[in-house]
């Protein structure tokens, strides 16, 4: 089995309204708020790098 990729924890200071929203939209689709925003961020992050190079 290959080894993970070392993980850390960070904390972000968001308007409550979209910290309401994103964990209710993570509660009905059934996931944690991580499993929403990880694709996100690795999408953005693909975006950046390819646009940067």
């Amino acid at each position: 089995m290959p080894e993970q990729p070392p993980i850390r924890r960070i904390a972000l200071h968001l308007p409550a309204d979209l910290v309401d929203w994103l964990q209710g939209f993570a509660e009905i689709s059934h996931r944690t708020v991580e499993d929403v925003v990880r694709p996100l961020i690795e999408a953005e992050r693909t975006r950046v790098e390819e646009n940067w190079n």
